[in-house]
């Protein structure tokens, strides 16, 4: 009885930690999809837009 009783725990503790695994899993793509909204093709135009306001050629938008 009392290995019935080990193995079951064994098994449920990696069932916990599985699902554990599954969830950060599956969070972490929602964020990188929530966030991660710019392909490598944008993120150079937004860069060279930066540099373009740290030199001076275009005024950043400020609400009036």
């Amino acid at each position: 009885m009392n290995q019935v009783t080990e193995v079951l725990t064994t098994l449920f503790g990696f069932a916990l930690i599985g699902a554990m695994a599954f969830e950060i899993k599956r969070r972490r793509k929602h964020l990188r999809e929530l966030y991660n909204i710019l392909d490598a093709e944008d993120k150079h135009v937004v860069a060279e837009l930066d540099q373009m306001v740290a030199s001076g050629l275009l005024q950043p938008f400020v609400a009036r």
